[in-house]
């Protein structure tokens, strides 16, 4: 199987890392990139890391909340969880902020 590196526009914010991805990206994806991009491991060796993302947050549940469909737009808010090591907070619109866990 053969992935496609991610692109990411990183943007300091407030010492704080943000990363925005193609809207067309799934977040669970977006969050695995920007945590590679972060550590500096290859999105496939996070997991090896620092353990799967489902344990810290359901990848398809997260998808699904700011999935938008021709019925619905995507939902408005954000969700925050604790992943490697990091606080994550992302939001509908596929903005992906890491802050150190203290």
């Amino acid at each position: 199987m053969e992935t496609e590196p991610s692109t990411v526009d990183s943007r300091p914010h407030d010492g704080d890392r943000t990363y925005q991805f193609e809207p067309e990206t799934p977040l669970s994806e977006t969050v695995i990139a920007a945590v590679a991009a972060e550590t500096g491991f290859d999105e496939l060796e996070i997991a090896d890391e620092f353990g799967p993302l489902y344990d810290a947050v359901d990848p398809t549940a997260l998808d699904s909340l700011f999935r938008s469909t021709p019925r619905t737009e995507r939902s408005v808010g954000s969700i925050t969880f604790a992943y490697a090591t990091y606080r994550i907070t992302v939001d509908q619109t596929g903005q992906v902020l890491l802050e150190d866990r203290d």
